[in-house]
């Protein structure tokens, strides 16, 4: 019973520190933000958003817009879910459910930040004249897409590593380079200002990174205090 109390408060304050951590860097998000916009003009833009999109629509390409389409499709949720869902299944299929829980805390919670964000801030997107893809008539800060896709591309480079222990700094440099791509396709497509893209990587990375370390902490955690029955052991010795 000693072993089973320990065990629940561990999970008790490994997950208040979870909260904790959501809750600061949703509110840092949202101050971002609403400080941003003490810089921005009418439409919404800030001098470096206006010349950061003049220069992109200025060097569109039929190939460049090509690619900017499949890139702004892999950072979008129709890719990520199944991805998402195929690797924590297998997760849980082989009894990783650290791993398991990591990377759905880190994909839904990219995704609730970012979400929580806009309805707070209510950034307008660029013109809609200059979207070549339909963005709806969600606002703009932070852009969804470079949010999701850097927190899940991060956390499956981590969850991985245990498989491809060889591989674990390509695939973070992969995860690193799909996500720059990701973002970059946001702007190119006009749907949003370079701001939102930058404000969402970081909102990802603060995020995953106070994601994986609690996650750490609680795997030390358990693995020190060990199993009830060696628990007893160690005791009874």
């Amino acid at each position: 019973m000693g072993w089973l109390a320990r065990r629940t408060r561990t999970w008790i304050r490994v997950l208040a520190l979870l909260l904790v951590s959501f809750a600061v860097i949703l509110g840092c998000a949202i101050a971002t933000g609403e400080l941003l916009e003490l810089t921005e003009r009418a439409g919404g833009s800030t001098p470096v958003d206006s010349s950061l999109t003049s220069w992109t629509l200025a060097h569109r390409t039929s190939a460049l817009t090509a690619m900017a389409r499949v890139l702004s499709t892999i950072g979008s949720q129709a890719f990520l879910i199944p991805v998402v869902a195929v690797v924590a299944a297998a997760l849980l299929i082989t009894r990783r459910f650290a791993l398991a829980g990591l990377l759905l805390t880190a994909w839904a919670g990219a995704i609730l930040l970012y979400n929580l964000t806009k309805h707070f801030v209510q950034r307008p997107r660029p013109p809609a004249d200059i979207w070549l893809t339909n963005a709806g008539h969600s606002t703009s800060f932070p852009s969804g897409h470079a949010t999701q896709s850097l927190a899940t591309f991060l956390a499956l480079a981590l969850v991985v590593a245990p498989w491809l222990s060889h591989a674990r700094w390509p695939a973070t440099a992969l995860a690193l380079v799909l996500a720059a791509g990701v973002g970059w396709s946001r702007v190119y497509l006009g749907v949003h200002w370079g701001t939102d893209v930058g404000a969402g990587w970081l909102i990802a990375s603060a995020w995953v990174a106070a994601a994986a370390w609690l996650a750490a902490r609680a795997h030390s955690i358990f693995t020190s205090a060990g199993s009830p029955s060696r628990s007893s052991g160690r005791h009874s010795a």
